[in-house]
């Protein structure tokens, strides 16, 4: 039997959660349903913390990478507004 090895770490998990849970904090939506995307890429965010807490490296990586793809794709169809930091 072959044996699954993960090659995901969770330094590689949290590298992007650094990056990404600021920039979901200055997001603002265009309308409504860009509001319901946010607040989807934010419950994957909570998702990856909740599976990191479990140990659960692979499905908070998914998770993770859930959230980053619906935040990229959202600012670069210009439906989130990203503030300037103060």
């Amino acid at each position: 039997m072959n044996k699954i090895v993960n090659i995901v770490k969770e330094e590689d998990v949290t590298k992007w959660l650094v990056r990404l849970e600021p920039l979901l904090e200055l997001t603002e939506p265009v309308d409504d349903k860009a509001g319901e995307l946010l607040e989807n890429a934010r419950a994957y965010v909570k998702d990856c913390h909740h599976w990191l807490d479990k140990g659960n490296i692979v499905l908070a990586f998914e998770s993770m990478v859930h959230a980053f793809a619906i935040f990229t794709t959202c600012k670069e169809l210009g439906v989130f507004i990203i503030r300037e930091k103060a």
